[in-house]
């Protein structure tokens, strides 16, 4: 019986490539996106995550447009995501203290940390805040420490999903340092998420699969009425 991740199934490259991105996955650092106004910035980081191996994504819902899935900007990321959804800031950041979580919510204000004094040795929850008011003072009063990116020029801040990259890519280099490494999934876990990622990668070539065949008849059908 020829299994996924065979030849005909999935491409040795293909496979290759997601072996690779399981071994940098964690469900050891994750991101809160708190009430967000425009759902293409959910999207977004969405985006940013993927890239970064976090595989855990948490979305507190709003009372403006609630998420959907934008494949343009998220570019499919969240497929390959476990987006988590919530009404409640304080249920949110309640449910991932009871897992051991540190909180840590981007903030502006007086008496914030650079991100560059904050531990990554343990696991961690980054909350990023609406894009207009930032983070709640539920969020706020929820987190463990506020901190805040620094800045050099004279704008105060950056675009939420900019802010999440650099946070990111700042909290990978750290957990290595204090850690190292930033991929940190138990090994039966791992061949599962191994194993839902090549059913999802089969899926997406059957896909193309079928829409170049379809594209090929089209082609033969005008072919065969054009005229001469």
């Amino acid at each position: 019986m020829t299994r996924l991740g065979e030849p005909g199934f999935l491409l040795p490259e293909r496979k290759e490539r997601i072996d690779r991105a399981v071994e940098s996955r964690t469900r050891t650092l994750t991101v809160v996106l708190e009430a967000f106004c425009d759902p293409q910035n959910v999207n977004a980081v969405l985006r940013t995550c993927e890239a970064f191996g976090v595989q855990e994504i948490h979305v507190v819902e709003g009372p403006m447009k609630p998420y959907d899935r934008n494949r343009k900007i998220s570019q499919n990321a969240d497929k390959w995501l476990d987006v988590v959804r919530w009404t409640s800031t304080a249920d949110c950041l309640a449910h991932l203290k009871g897992r051991g979580f540190t909180v840590y919510a981007t903030w502006l204000g007086e008496g914030s940390a650079g991100i560059g004094d904050l531990s990554f040795a343990g696991p961690v929850a980054l909350v990023f805040g609406n894009e207009n008011r930032g983070v709640s003072a539920e969020a706020r009063a929820g987190a463990d420490r506020t901190y805040a990116i620094p800045m050099r020029g004279l704008v105060q801040s950056l675009n939420v999903s900019v802010a999440a990259a650099v946070s990111l890519y700042h909290a990978m280099g750290r957990r290595e340092a204090e850690r190292g490494r930033h991929g940190d999934l138990a090994d039966d876990e791992a061949r599962a998420l191994k194993e839902r990622f090549y059913l999802l990668a089969v899926k997406q070539r059957s896909r193309i699969a079928r829409a170049e065949q379809a594209g090929a008849r089209k082609v033969r059908r005008a072919a065969r009425t054009r005229p001469g």
